[in-house]
Order: C-alpha cells, then structure tokens, then sequence
C-alpha cells in the first residue's frame, strides 16, 4: 500500500475495459477539472482491455504528467472484474480521497470541489449524481430521468440516515475509510462493487453524504439496444437483492402496483383507476422537481412519461433477474 502524500488531496481512479469509444472523452474531461493540479492525480487501470483502449489512454497520459496508465493483469486473491482493478488502483494512490469516475463519464470543471465540499471528519462517503448524454434518443433520456428519481430518493432517505446505495460512476471515499474496512481485499468480491464499497463503510460507523447539486451531475454514455439494457439491468439487481430494505420495497411496489391496486379492490372499497392515475402524479411529480432543483429543463417531456416506463421495466427487470442464466458484462461472464 503506498503511503498518503500531504500534497494529494484527491486520487481519481478509473476502471476501463474495452472504452476505445469513451475513455479519451473521460480522460478529456478530467483534464479540464477546476481543482489544483499539484493537489490531483489521475489514474487509469486498464482491465486487459482487448480494443484501442491502452492505446488511446497511453498516448493522451504522455502529454500529461498528473495522469498515469496501469496495465491490469494479475487478479488479487478474491476479487475480479472491476472490484479487482480498484483494489489495485487504492494501493498506488497516494490522495487523502479516492473518487470513482467510470471510463464512459464525463465530468464537469467543478466536479471534483464539489464533491470534496461534502466532506466532514465523520464522512466517509459521498454519492454523486448521474445522467445521461442530452439529445441522444427517448430511451437515454428516460434512462437520466430513472437516475435522478432514483437519486432524488436517495437523497432524501439520507436526511434520515438511512442508506441506500452508492454509484461507482460518481462516488467518492475517504482514504481512512476505506482501509478501515480492509477494501475490497475484505469486501471480497461482488457484481455491484460500488453498493458493497458504500455499505461496508456505513456499517463501519462513518457517515455519508449526498451531492446533490447541478455541479456534481456527470454525464453517462447510455445504452442503446434493448437487450444491452437487460444485460445492465440482470447485472443492477444484484445489488437491489443486496440493498436496504426500502430499496427492495420499492422496486416491488413500483412494478406491480397497477395489479396490486385491482386485486385490493376485490376485498377493499378501493378505487384502482383513480389510485393509479395518483400515483402517476406523485412519480411525475418527484421527477418534474428532480429536473428543476438539478437544473436539466432538457428532461421534462421523459418526466411527463416516466410514470410508464417505470412500472415497464421494474417488471422486466424482476422477471429477467429470476429468469436462470449468468450475467454477462463487459464480454465477461459473472
């Protein structure tokens, strides 16, 4: 394990496996954060990436000296896939806070301040915020409006202290949190790294925190077929299985309500028309405010239709996770 350098404040580690159409878009944006450079380091492992990756993430490391490529190859016992990159990454980096930053992001000048602004000395994590490339298609922007109504309950279950999970493509982690937990070496291995990662450390005792501002919004390449959606989604269900209580409520709630709502009106005097067009008005509701405090006015129409998609695909994600087979991400087989 290195040692920590009190010129260091921040260590960005990126995780990348096959990124030859993202990585120079992330690294790009990277280089552009409002944050000292003497007080910044980047670094890049390359998950034996089989396209241009390295190449790409070489070349543009060349010309800048706060950046540093590492080659992945050797597996720390226990650990694969993007938790095992990490783990190698927490031991070179030298910052007082590792902050995580998917290689299909891109981050805005003032991410990394921002981020850092959360921190107390009882903090030991903090979420960010994520959404999609703007003017891609209905589904990228249905797929930003599900993150931050995702995000925007987040958000307030933390004012209650109640956690519910973390996002490796816009986290951050204090350097003495994570080696009190022991890292991921101690977490072992897990398909949703991130939601391990920030459970680990609230069960430690540490508190967290959620940025939700319109300066720490990151922006994700979306997916863009069908059946890419049900390989990432196969893949989340991991970690709601995994997640609080409230999170595995909701996800049940949200998917089968219209149902729900009819068979309670077979024993209770209930109304399943009138409670189903309520309850779109509460999810457009939180969403219309989601794009209002984050500042994304782009979203509105995905808003206005997000109630259906919603119910959409929190069914297909239930009956695609408990349908058998592997999950399969990044050509890998889990």
């Amino acid at each position: 394990m290195s040692k920590p350098d009190n010129t260091i404040r921040i260590s960005i580690l990126v995780a990348a496996r096959n990124e030859e159409q993202n990585i120079e878009r992330c690294l790009r944006s990277l280089d552009l954060l409002d944050f000292p450079r003497e007080q910044l380091e980047i670094i890049i492992g390359d998950d034996n990436s089989e396209d241009n990756t390295a190449r790409i993430t070489q070349q543009f490391c060349a010309e800048k000296p706060g950046f540093r490529y590492m080659k992945i190859t050797s597996r720390i016992s226990g650990l694969k896939g993007k938790a095992n990159v990490l783990a190698q990454l927490a031991h070179v980096a030298r910052g007082q806070y590792f902050f995580y930053c998917d290689a299909d992001i891109e981050v805005q000048p003032g991410w990394a301040s921002q981020m850092l602004s959360h921190f107390k000395p009882e903090t030991g994590i903090v979420v960010g915020v994520t959404r999609m490339k703007k003017h891609t298609h209905l589904l990228a922007d249905l797929l930003s409006m599900e993150w931050l109504f995702a995000l925007t309950a987040t958000r307030f279950f933390s004012h209650l202290k109640i956690p519910i999970t973390g996002m490796g493509n816009n986290m951050a982690v204090s350097r003495e949190a994570y080696f009190a937990i022991g890292g991921y070496e101690k977490i072992g291995f897990s398909i949703v790294e991130d939601y391990a990662l920030f459970m680990a450390i609230v069960r430690a005792g540490f508190d967290f925190k959620m940025a939700y501002k319109p300066e720490v919004v990151s922006i994700s390449e979306p997916v863009n077929t069908f059946p890419e959606l049900l390989r990432q989604r196969k893949r989340w269900m991991h970690g709601v299985m995994e997640s609080f209580w409230v999170t595995r409520l909701s996800l049940f709630v949200s998917s089968l309500i219209v149902p729900i709502l009819f068979l309670l009106s077979i024993w209770f005097p209930v109304d399943p028309i009138s409670g189903i067009f309520q309850y779109y008005l509460l999810v457009t509701a939180i969403s219309l405010t989601a794009i209002l405090l984050l500042k994304q006015p782009d979203l509105w129409k995905a808003a206005l239709l997000f109630w259906f998609y919603m119910v959409s695909i929190g069914l297909i994600m239930l009956v695609n996770y408990y349908l058998p087979g592997k999950t399969v991400w990044k050509g890998r087989e889990y």
